[in-house]
C-alpha cells in the first residue's frame, strides 16, 4: 500500500532481481484474477515482500513460467504461478485498500475525496471478497484501524502510541504465516517492528504536506510545531530519521531469528539495505531543496 518495504536494486544480483520481478508480476496477475483488472493498480512493493516472506517460510519451491505483461504484451516475462502465498498477499492488499480509501475520503483534500468516492464501490466489493477468504486478517485490520482513528481524533502527540496500531496490524498478519509457536513469536515481533517502520516512514514522507494542510502528524505534534519554519522542519526530519534507523536496527535483530528457506538473499537485501535506502530517499529531495 505504501511501498516503503522494497529492495535496494543496485545490490541485487541479476538472478535475484529477476526472481523478485517474477514474484512482483505474479502478484499483479493474482490481483487481476481474484479482484479484477483495477486491482492491479494497487500493486505494491510491500505486498511483494509479504509474498516473498511467506514463500520463504513455506520452503515451497515454485517453477516460474513465462508470461506477458498487459502493459507490454510483446515482451515475455518470468512470472510466479498462482499459489497460496500470492493469494494471501493479494487478499491482505485488498483489505488494506478499503480502509485506505475510507481514510482518503475522511482526511483528504477535494481531489483525494473525489478519487476515494469513485473508488469506494470497487474497494468495498474487493474487501468483501477478501474478508470472506481471510476473516482473520479482516478482523486484525478492523481492530487496529479503529485504534488508529481514535488516536488521530484525540490528536495524540506520542509517536510511539501513534505507531502502535500499524505495528499491531503487521504483527498479527505476520503471525498468520506459520503454525510453529516459536516461529510465530519471532514473526509477530518482526511484524510489529516492520509496521512501526512503515508508519514512521509514511509520517516522515508526508511531513511537509501535513504541515501545510495542518493534518495529523505525530512528528509535528511531538515538537508542538503545527506551523514549523524550514529550520524546525529540518530538525524534525533529523529526529525522525534517528527514530527510523533505531527501528531498522531492531527489525534486523528480529529478522535474523526467522527460519527462512528460498529467497533469503532477496529478503536480506530488503531488510539490511532497502529499508535504510528508502529512508534516505524520502529525505534526499528535502535536503537537496534546503541546500
Amino acid at each position: 500500500m505504501f511501498g516503503y518495504i522494497k529492495p535496494f536494486k543496485g545490490m541485487l544480483r541479476v538472478c535475484e532481481y529477476e526472481t523478485y520481478k517474477a514474484v512482483y508480476c505474479g502478484l499483479c496477475k493474482q490481483l487481476g484474477r481474484e479482484y479484477g483488472p483495477f486491482a492491479r493498480l494497487t500493486l505494491s512493493y510491500d505486498f511483494t515482500f509479504l509474498a516473498l516472506l511467506d514463500l520463504s517460510l513455506s520452503g515451497e519451491h515454485l517453477a516460474f513460467a513465462p508470461g506477458r505483461c498487459m502493459l507490454n504484451p510483446l515482451r515475455k516475462i518470468s512470472c510466479c504461478p498462482s499459489c497460496g502465498q500470492l493469494d494471501f498477499s493479494s487478499g491482505v492488499a485488498m483489505i488494506m485498500l478499503y480502509y485506505k480509501v475510507l481514510d482518503n475520503y475522511r482526511d483528504g483534500g477535494f481531489g483525494s475525496r473525489l478519487g476515494a468516492a469513485l473508488a469506494t464501490p470497487f474497494a468495498r466489493h474487493a474487501y468483501k471478497k477478501a474478508a470472506d477468504r481471510f476473516p482473520g486478517v479482516a478482523q486484525i485490520i478492523y481492530e487496529t484501524i479503529s485504534k488508529q482513528s481514535a488516536l488521530e481524533d484525540e490528536q495524540c502527540d506520542s509517536v510511539d502510541r501513534a505507531c502502535e496500531p500499524s505495528a499491531l496490524a503487521l504483527s498479527g498478519i505476520c503471525g498468520l504465516l506459520t503454525n510453529d509457536s516459536a516461529q510465530k513469536r519471532v514473526l509477530e515481533r518482526f511484524g510489529y517492528l516492520l509496521g512501526r517502520y512503515v508508519y514512521l516512514a509514511d509520517a516522515l514522507d508526508d511531513l511537509e504536506e501535513d504541515a501545510r494542510r495542518h493534518s495529523y502528524n505525530p512528528f509535528l505534534l511531538r515538537e508542538k510545531t503545527p506551523s514549523p519554519t524550514p529550520e524546525q522542519l529540518a530538525s524534525i526530519r533529523e529526529n525522525a530519521k534517528g527514530s527510523l534507523f533505531l527501528t531498522i536496527g531492531e527489525i534486523i535483530k528480529a529478522y535474523e531469528l526467522i527460519g527462512l528457506h528460498d529467497y533469503k538473499p532477496i529478503l536480506d537485501n530488503v531488510i539490511h539495505l532497502g529499508l535504510r535506502d528508502t529512508v534516505e530517499r524520502i529525505l534526499l529531495p528535502k535536503e537537496t531543496e534546503n541546500r
